[in-house]
């Protein structure tokens, strides 16, 4: 008989963090009702070695080099042999029942083929994790610094005290039915730092993407963009180029670019600018600099590297 869910781990140099992740899931789940899948992307903390040590009933993918977020739980999913899916960052901890929450709502709602908990920062305060899908306009709004006065991507806050249908929910953990996969596809590993948008877009066309504040999860985030400002804003702006190129007409994906070169300069400038007063400023600065370079060699070169 298949286990009921399949719990889907990528992990990279968190090792810390991943075992409190799996702990949670241990202290929580009933054995007979989930497995663990962990895909470790050539970390050099000893993860590989802890998850061995302290949980030999976990099922470890060891790569030899980091192959990225989406093709590394495309690993996981093609060996899943639960029912369920459910993609878990290695910085969050289930709280109580929650994961047996999700399957039961699951369950008994048909129409619902993705499923978001309500996330927690490490605090205990709310962690907005859903959003509008991004459009032109939504990035015409930010570079032109409008994006917080016509908040077109963001539900309103008080969404988030009830249970609704969103567009899509941040990757750090989503729930499906394995048949899910058979009907939209792996996620897109040409996507780095979109692939959840990409996958919950796809997702949308055959079922509801729902928010469910009943399951709690904590989530850990922000740790990764802090530390590398060039790979985290570099991709963020060209991975919406690249979702809007493979899901609109090419005059949407032209005006993108356009806005996207100058939300690169505007920030370049304004950092630069504001550079003697703060180091950090500095670092955003040659960070959209590098984003520059970035953006004309994928638009000139057809480079699609995502470092």
């Amino acid at each position: 008989m298949n286990q009921v869910i399949s719990v889907i781990i990528v992990n990279y140099n968190v090792k810390e963090l991943l075992q409190e992740c799996i702990d949670s899931i241990m202290k929580f789940c009933p054995k007979d009702f989930f497995e663990i899948i962990v895909i470790d992307n050539a970390s050099n903390d000893g993860s590989i070695e802890m998850v061995m040590q302290k949980f030999p009933e976990c099922i470890v993918i060891s790569n030899k080099s980091n192959v990225g977020f989406s093709e590394a739980n495309n690993q996981g999913i093609r060996i899943a042999k639960g029912d369920y899916i459910m993609l878990l960052n290695p910085d969050t901890e289930l709280m109580n029942n929650s994961l047996t929450m999700m399957i039961n709502y699951l369950k008994i709602n048909p129409d619902i083929c993705v499923l978001a908990p309500r996330l927690l920062n490490t605090n205990g305060s709310l962690q907005i994790s859903c959003w509008r899908f991004p459009t032109v306009t939504s990035i015409i709004l930010e570079t032109l610094f409008l994006h917080r006065i016509f908040k077109v991507s963001q539900y309103p806050i008080e969404f988030f005290d009830s249970i609704f249908e969103t567009d899509f929910a941040i990757g750090a953990c989503l729930i499906f039915r394995e048949e899910l996969i058979n009907k939209i596809g792996f996620l897109d590993p040409d996507l780095f730092w979109m692939e959840d948008v990409d996958f919950c877009y796809r997702a949308k066309s055959v079922g509801k993407i729902v928010y469910y504040l009943e399951a709690e999860i904590i989530h850990h985030s922000g740790q990764s963009l802090r530390q590398n400002y060039k790979v985290a804003i570099s991709n963020q702006i060209i991975s919406k180029l690249k979702y809007l190129r493979k899901h609109f007409n090419y005059f949407k994906f032209a005006i993108g670019v356009f806005f996207s070169f100058l939300h690169i300069l505007t920030r370049a400038i304004i950092f630069i600018l504001l550079s003697p007063f703060n180091t950090q400023y500095s670092l955003k600065a040659k960070a959209y600099f590098y984003s520059l370079i970035k953006l004309l060699n994928y638009l000139f070169l057809r480079n699609q590297t995502v470092n």
